[in-house]
């Protein structure tokens, strides 16, 4: 059995972010979708799963960031759990980190100079924001931006909206995703457009 593969820097994956790459990230609720769990927003749904066992897999020109468990993460113990998802992992591709804007698991990010380099992601750009609920960024957040369309949706369920939430999407140039499981999906479908 091959074992959790390492995972690009949070640093590394900025990089590659603010050079122009798309993400998809995987956190708990992903990877305990893919086990056959349920995200805490989100049932299990085998149409979600299989999506997001197929992007572990492919994800085109889409990034795919998942726990950089082989960090010195503070939360290892939680972390660490989610080896047991090893075998959906695509052996012969290299993963970044999804801690990219999470400092409560890599709080080495947390600097003056690296919340620049994340906010310079929509400073004096146009943005469209999808988002479930107000405790996930705002329009408010995005400080700078040129414009911001804010979509929001019921973050409860939010896969079963799949299909209308893409079509009130469109295709901008620039789009900040926070909706859990289906904005992992998401991601990919919107890169695979230029978006």
């Amino acid at each position: 059995m091959k074992g959790y593969p390492l995972v690009l820097s949070e640093q590394k994956t900025l990089d590659m972010v603010c050079a122009g790459w798309s993400i998809a990230r995987y956190g708990d609720g992903e990877f305990n979708i893919c086990l056959g769990g349920r995200a805490k927003a989100q049932a299990f749904a085998a149409p979600l799963r299989d999506r997001l066992v197929e992007i572990l897999q492919d994800s085109g020109r889409c990034l795919v960031g998942i726990p950089n468990i082989h960090s010195e993460t503070p939360k290892a113990a939680f972390w660490k759990k989610y080896e047991r998802a090893s075998h959906l992992l695509g052996a012969h591709r290299s993963y970044v980190s999804a801690f990219v804007s999470r400092p409560d698991s890599s709080p080495w990010i947390d600097t003056p100079e690296y919340w620049r380099a994340i906010e310079s992601l929509w400073v004096g750009q146009d943005v469209t924001l999808v988002r479930g609920s107000s405790t996930s960024l705002t329009a408010e957040d995005l400080v700078g931006a040129g414009t911001v369309t804010e979509i929001v949706t019921d973050r409860y369920q939010a896969w079963s909206r799949y299909e209308s939430l893409l079509d009130r999407i469109g295709a901008p140039r620039r789009a900040v995703l926070c909706l859990g499981p289906t904005a992992t999906v998401m991601s990919v479908d919107l890169c695979a457009r230029g978006v």
